[in-house]
């Protein structure tokens, strides 16, 4: 292709990638967005290479271009439910069903209970907010989570003379790291590297999170104080939940905390880590956890016919992450295949190749680039899922390992989405402490900054 054709080429399509950011921005569906986006970069690459007398993208599927454009969809969405879609969809559905039989929040009642002991406010805070991503790993809704911790912890947050900004503020971030093989942007990031979510979780996040989590936590503690010791406040040992969102009014055996933590002990157990001889996938894990959970409510209820009913729970999760997750992943599929159509990534790669600095220099530009996304989008998941068919290819051509650049790129995601103000937990908790998502984003900003800065250091010294 000509150079000056090909620098045209790649204008157009930094015209159109700013033009989906602001559609996004400005709060236009995000999956017709990226989809039409991907639409019009593949076709300014085809038309140029067509121009230029260069051969097309790839061989055609249909034998016209335009119908080619919906034949990748389709094939996209052949693929992905087949695959990652699957383990996503059994992962909400699970999620969604422990909820529904009250097993989550005997989890976070269970794990928050010992923290009331604590009599330092700011220590609290900080321990809070290591036992929520503990609990993240088992609870993969950011807004879910938060909610439940709302419920559990909140209020005795407050009553400790805590602002009720700074409770909510930690509490808004206790997902910040996308832990565990039920969180859908680990199983994107676990797809693309090639290996299975249990060793993705246990290999790398592990590692990185053992590092990440003491430092956000300790950010939370100083900044949080910080920001106390600014403003002078009231306590209100009285402070209500304003938030409207529904939440369990049942209390399970505490036996239940076992059900959400179950497919995470199976998935480690019949794994290549610990028993090689009996392989389980995540969806198996799920199904059988599922049953269990069945069997336990029959007992707890005394009723077949009520057990059986509960089922359509998991189903349901199921279907809302179908309409949301894994449709998001096929349209920010075809972005991605827009996106390196036109070159740019090419570019961008061959800026930073031969230099020594290399490696860091791409994580800190990839970084940069999902969490500018996940910034005003308000969601990781999108950021991640538009870019992260493209890490291997730029790995590959920069010579660094995959991981080194997939796994800051994930945990960018969730760490700048804490940052977010049009982010649905952000949005929910300061709702609760009667505040602005933008005071929230204040109080959360240091820490979770801190915690993007952790994360890049580690990646590169430790994977």
């Amino acid at each position: 292709m000509l150079p000056i054709l090909g620098t045209i080429m790649q204008a157009i399509a930094l015209i159109i990638i700013a033009v989906t950011i602001f559609l996004i921005v400005k709060r236009y569906q995000t999956h017709a967005t990226l989809f039409l986006s991907g639409f019009a970069l593949l076709a300014t690459a085809h038309f140029a290479r067509s121009w230029s007398g260069s051969p097309g993208l790839e061989e055609s599927i249909t034998g016209l271009f335009a119908f080619d454009l919906f034949a990748m969809v389709s094939e996209a969405f052949s693929n992905r439910v087949a695959r990652i879609g699957m383990i996503i969809m059994a992962a909400g559905g699970f999620a969604k069903y422990m909820s529904a039989i009250s097993a989550s929040h005997a989890l976070v009642n269970l794990s928050t209970k010992p923290l009331a002991r604590i009599s330092n406010p700011y220590l609290l805070l900080a321990i809070t907010y290591v036992a929520g991503q503990f609990l993240n790993i088992f609870i993969p809704s950011a807004a879910g989570l938060a909610m439940l911790l709302l419920v559990a912890m909140y209020p005795t947050l407050v009553k400790l003379g805590i602002r009720p900004v700074a409770a909510a503020a930690v509490i808004g971030t206790t997902a910040c790291l996308d832990l565990g093989p039920a969180s859908p942007a680990a199983n994107v990031a676990a797809e693309t590297i090639g290996i299975s979510p249990i060793e993705y979780f246990v290999r790398y996040q592990l590692k990185i999170s053992a590092v990440v989590v003491p430092v956000v936590a300790m950010l939370h503690f100083i900044w949080q104080r910080w920001c106390d010791g600014r403003e002078s406040h009231v306590a209100d040992p009285d402070m209500k939940i304003s938030s409207g969102e529904v939440v369990a009014d049942d209390h399970p055996p505490m036996i239940y905390a076992v059900l959400p933590i179950l497919p995470l002990v199976l998935l480690f157990v019949f794994s290549p880590l610990v028993v090689e001889t009996i392989r389980l996938d995540v969806v198996t894990a799920m199904l059988i956890s599922l049953t269990l959970g069945m069997f336990c409510e029959g007992i707890r209820h005394r009723s077949l016919r009520k057990a059986f009913a509960g089922i359509v729970h998991f189903f349901k999760g199921m279907g809302d992450i179908f309409s949301t997750v894994v449709t998001l992943i096929v349209a920010a599929e075809v972005f991605a295949m827009g996106v390196k159509a036109t070159g740019l990534i090419g570019s961008l790669v061959a800026a930073v190749e031969g230099n020594a600095l290399g490696g860091g220099v791409m994580a800190l530009a990839l970084v940069f680039l999902l969490g500018t996304t996940a910034l005003l989008t308000g969601s990781g998941n999108a950021a991640l899922f538009s870019f992260a068919g493209m890490i291997p290819g730029i790995a590959g051509r920069i010579g660094v390992s995959l991981e080194s650049l997939m796994l800051p790129s994930q945990l960018a995601g969730g760490l700048f989405r804490s940052m977010s103000p049009v982010a649905g937990v952000i949005i929910a908790v300061a709702g609760t402490a009667g505040v602005t998502p933008f005071d929230i984003i204040k109080r959360t900003s240091v820490p979770m900054i801190g915690g993007v800065l952790a994360t890049l250091i580690a990646s590169q010294l430790l994977l």
